[in-house]
């Protein structure tokens, strides 16, 4: 494994060693991809990560395509995960604040892939009533993900949510889980709030 991170990082690292053209580049994009999907997350190198997130998944053969989208967005999630730590305990996000496309998927396998858990539509109710959130400062400041699929039969919409398990608003799901949603909090959860608008 290590050879192979090694290999893809040598090639990026001297491209003037790489023969010109497009089969050779499409190699050494599929062999830094692979690299990058073989290596734990907290092992990669931090300067190949803007090369890695900017390849064109189309450009790769179909059965990395999954696994990169996965790996992709859990490095843009947990990039803003650390981007929300450096802004403190209370967050003052916009009425109309941005949701990043980089860090969203509508995809529930790649959401799993990437470390998302999900959790039930009274947990994300429970998270905005305990955060002062709403349900679009939690998509903006924070990893909720929300999935809408069609069911076969009744062609209703079925909302799916989700959470990154490494974002602070994941200790909130617990504690709710852990039955602890009809107790007073004197001092909160001690989880991230959002300022009103």
């Amino acid at each position: 494994m290590a050879r192979l991170f090694s290999t893809a990082a040598l090639i990026l690292c001297l491209p003037g060693l790489v023969p010109a053209g497009a089969q050779e580049e499409a190699k050494d994009k599929v062999a830094l991809v692979q690299a990058f999907l073989k290596t734990p997350t907290a092992e990669l190198s931090p300067e190949l990560i803007p090369v890695f997130v900017a390849v064109d998944p189309a450009e790769l053969p179909p059965k990395l395509r999954k696994p990169f989208a996965a790996k992709r967005l859990e490095l843009y999630t947990l990039k803003q995960i650390a981007d929300g730590r450096k802004k403190g305990g209370v967050r003052m996000p916009e009425a109309d604040c941005s949701i990043p496309k980089e860090a969203k998927s509508g995809s529930i396998g790649v959401l799993k892939m990437a470390g998302y858990e999900e959790i039930s539509n009274e947990e994300e109710k429970f998270v905005e009533k305990e955060t002062k959130c709403t349900e679009r400062d939690l998509m903006c400041e924070f990893s909720l993900q929300i999935v809408m699929e069609k069911t076969a039969k009744s062609q209703e919409t079925r909302h799916y949510y989700f959470l990154h398990t490494r974002d602070p608003l994941f200790g909130v799901v617990a504690q709710y889980r852990q039955g602890h949603s009809g107790q007073t909090h004197f001092f909160g959860l001690g989880a991230p709030v959002c300022a009103p608008h």
